[in-house]
């Protein structure tokens, strides 16, 4: 019986195969998996297409690193325009890094689901393994968040008051995105006459 390969391309050997060879492929499945668990890629983007690398069905004793296999991708570099990164159209995770002077988009296979990450960003994004690369964050549901400066989606940048307010205060907002712990009640005559209005 022949070998197989695992979603990650790593060589799932037969009983009684490769003697005197299973110890190397053994070793190339462990550097394969470490790269894809904890593995950090420098990718220069010099072009708008650029494909990354991972071979899935390769028999063999040698490892070869390869960008598309590793778990943390930093793209670099001034594509010219907006860069389409093809990614391996395998189930896998990827934290991602833009620091290209222009948007990238990763694509896989024939590019069902996209995400574009814009310069400067960086995303935790997945491969489904059927064409669609997926925002792995999207709806993240969270109790806490500690910040100073948050950045929200779209060109709003609030600034977050560094310590707590009082009792009885609330966030009020500059109008220009800073944000401080200020009075957040009406005057007692506003309050009478807002019970009256409304009962």
């Amino acid at each position: 019986m022949a070998s197989t390969f695992s979603n990650l391309g790593l060589i799932l050997q037969a009983t009684g195969e490769n003697s005197g060879t299973w110890g190397e492929r053994t070793n190339v499945n462990l550097q394969r998996l470490d790269n894809a668990v904890s593995g950090y890629s420098a990718v220069a983007v010099a072009a708008t297409s650029t494909s990354l690398t991972f071979s899935t069905n390769t028999d063999t004793t040698t490892y070869t690193d390869e960008n598309g296999r590793s778990k943390i991708i930093e793209f670099t570099g001034s594509p010219g325009g907006t860069a389409t990164i093809t990614v391996p159209n395998v189930e896998k995770e990827y934290v991602v890094k833009n620091q290209t002077d222009q948007s990238v988009i990763l694509t896989a296979g024939a590019g069902a689901s996209t995400y574009t990450i814009e310069s400067g960003y960086d995303a935790h994004v997945f491969v489904d393994g059927s064409d669609e690369v997926r925002n792995a964050l999207n709806k993240l549901k969270v109790n806490t968040i500690f910040a100073s400066n948050l950045a929200v989606s779209g060109s709003t940048t609030f600034v977050l008051p560094t310590a707590d307010g009082t009792s009885g205060q609330a966030l009020t907002t500059n109008g220009s995105g800073t944000l401080s712990f200020g009075d957040a009640g009406i005057s007692t005559g506003k309050a009478i006459a807002m019970a009256i209005v409304f009962g």
